[in-house]
C-alpha cells in the first residue's frame, strides 16, 4: 500500500511539474507574440503593411486567451440581468476592447521592459507563471501573474494579476458598479464608447 501511494504521489508530482513547464513555455511564447505587435507612433497611424502584420499577430494572440471565461466571469454575478442577446453582444464587444487595448499596450510595454519570467505554483487545475517587469528609465516595476487553465486540451489564460490584484476581479467590481447605477444597457454603451475610441487608432487591417 505504501509503495502504491508513493507511486501515485510521484505521478501527480510529474503531472504538476509538466503543467508548470508547459505554462512557462506558453507564457514565454505569449510575451514574444505581444512584442511583435506594432503600436502607432504618437500622433501618427500605422502603415498598411504594419496593420496587416498586426492582424496576423492578433490572431495568434487570440489563441492564448480563454475569452469564454474572460468575458463571462466579470459579469457572472449579474448574469440574470442580461438578456441572451445582451450577453452575446457584451461578450463580443468586451473581447474586442481587450484585444485593441491589451495587445497594443502590452506589446509596447514588454518591448521596453526587462523581464524575469518563472514558473509559479499549481493550484488545482490552474498553473501560474510569474513575471517581474521593470523599465528603469521610467522607474516602473510590476509583478504580473498569468493564470493558465486547460481549455479543450490547450492551456489558456483565464486571468492576469498585477501586483497581486486580479484583473477579472477588478472588472467584476467595475462592471457591478456600472450595472447597479446604469443597468446593463449603460454598461454596454460604455463598452461601445471605449471600442469606438480604440478603433480610431486603426491598428488592424480590415
Amino acid at each position: 500500500m505504501t509503495l502504491r501511494w508513493l507511486l501515485l504521489f510521484f505521478a501527480f508530482g510529474v503531472e504538476a511539474r509538466a503543467a508548470s513547464d508547459s505554462a512557462l513555455a506558453r507564457t514565454e511564447a505569449l510575451v514574444a507574440a505581444f512584442k511583435a505587435v506594432k503600436a502607432p507612433p504618437e500622433g501618427k497611424t500605422l502603415s498598411d503593411a504594419d496593420r496587416a502584420a498586426n492582424k496576423k499577430v492578433f490572431a495568434e494572440l487570440d489563441g492564448y486567451f480563454d475569452y469564454g471565461r474572460i468575458t463571462s466571469d466579470p459579469v457572472a454575478p449579474h448574469k440574470k440581468k442580461f438578456s441572451k442577446a445582451q450577453l452575446s453582444e457584451f461578450a463580443a464587444l468586451f473581447r474586442e476592447v481587450i484585444r485593441l487595448v491589451a495587445y497594443t499596450d502590452s506589446g509596447a510595454f514588454l518591448s521596453s521592459a526587462t523581464l524575469d519570467i518563472k514558473a509559479g505554483p499549481n493550484k488545482g487545475k490552474r498553473s501560474d507563471v510569474l513575471m517581474h517587469a521593470a523599465v528603469a528609465e521610467d522607474d516602473i516595476e510590476t509583478d504580473v501573474t498569468f493564470h493558465w487553465e486547460s481549455t479543450g486540451g490547450t492551456l489558456r489564460v483565464v486571468d492576469v494579476s498585477f501586483d497581486g490584484a486580479s484583473l477579472v476581479a477588478d472588472y467584476k467590481a467595475q462592471f457591478g458598479r456600472i450595472i447597479d447605477k446604469d443597468g446593463v444597457t449603460g454598461l454596454i454603451d460604455k463598452i461601445k464608447k471605449k471600442l469606438d475610441e480604440k478603433r480610431k487608432e486603426n491598428v488592424l487591417a480590415p
